[in-house]
Protein backbone atom coordinates (compact mmCIF):
# COMPACT_ATOMS: atom_id res chain seq x y z
CA UNK A 1 0.00 0.00 0.00
CA UNK A 2 1.27 3.43 -0.90
CA UNK A 3 1.73 5.71 2.10
CA UNK A 4 2.14 8.94 0.19
CA UNK A 5 -0.72 10.54 2.16
CA UNK A 6 1.36 10.33 5.35
CA UNK A 7 4.25 12.02 3.61
CA UNK A 8 2.01 14.84 2.39
CA UNK A 9 0.30 15.25 5.76
CA UNK A 10 3.62 15.52 7.60
CA UNK A 11 4.31 18.71 5.63
CA UNK A 12 0.77 20.03 6.12
CA UNK A 13 0.99 19.50 9.89
CA UNK A 14 4.23 21.47 10.09
CA UNK A 15 2.67 24.32 8.10
CA UNK A 16 -0.25 24.49 10.53
CA UNK A 17 2.15 24.51 13.50
CA UNK A 18 4.13 27.34 11.88
CA UNK A 19 0.96 29.38 11.31
CA UNK A 20 -0.04 28.90 14.97
CA UNK A 21 3.38 30.08 16.17
CA UNK A 22 3.33 33.14 13.91
CA UNK A 23 -0.18 34.14 15.02
CA UNK A 24 0.85 33.73 18.68
CA UNK A 25 3.95 35.86 18.10
CA UNK A 26 1.89 38.59 16.42
CA UNK A 27 -0.76 38.55 19.15
CA UNK A 28 1.81 38.94 21.93
CA UNK A 29 4.33 41.26 20.30
CA UNK A 30 3.42 44.16 22.61
CA UNK A 31 3.49 42.05 25.80
CA UNK A 32 6.41 42.98 28.07
CA UNK A 33 9.15 40.32 28.27
CA UNK A 34 7.54 38.19 25.55
CA UNK A 35 9.89 35.72 23.86
CA UNK A 36 9.05 34.83 20.29
CA UNK A 37 8.62 31.19 19.35
CA UNK A 38 10.86 30.16 16.46
CA UNK A 39 10.03 27.00 14.51
CA UNK A 40 12.58 25.24 12.36
CA UNK A 41 11.94 22.27 10.10
CA UNK A 42 14.07 19.83 8.16
CA UNK A 43 13.38 17.32 5.43
CA UNK A 44 14.22 13.68 6.14
CA UNK A 45 14.27 11.23 3.22
CA UNK A 46 11.90 8.29 3.35
CA UNK A 47 13.82 5.01 3.52
CA UNK A 48 12.17 2.04 1.90
CA UNK A 49 10.76 0.74 -1.35
CA UNK A 50 8.95 4.00 -2.10
CA UNK A 51 10.27 6.59 -4.49
CA UNK A 52 13.63 7.97 -3.32
CA UNK A 53 12.41 11.54 -3.90
CA UNK A 54 9.95 11.48 -0.97
CA UNK A 55 10.78 13.19 2.29
CA UNK A 56 9.09 13.71 5.65
CA UNK A 57 9.12 17.09 7.33
CA UNK A 58 10.31 17.03 10.93
CA UNK A 59 10.50 19.79 13.49
CA UNK A 60 13.97 20.73 14.72
CA UNK A 61 14.50 22.40 18.06
CA UNK A 62 16.39 25.68 17.65
CA UNK A 63 18.46 27.22 20.40
CA UNK A 64 16.36 29.57 22.55
CA UNK A 65 16.53 33.25 21.79
CA UNK A 66 17.13 35.42 24.78
CA UNK A 67 16.66 38.72 22.99
CA UNK A 68 13.34 40.41 23.80
CA UNK A 69 10.95 41.09 20.93
CA UNK A 70 10.40 44.76 20.21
Amino acid sequence: MDRMIYTALSGAKQILDQQAAVSNNLANVSTPAFRAQVNMYRAVPVVGQESPTRAFTLASTPAPTCAPVR
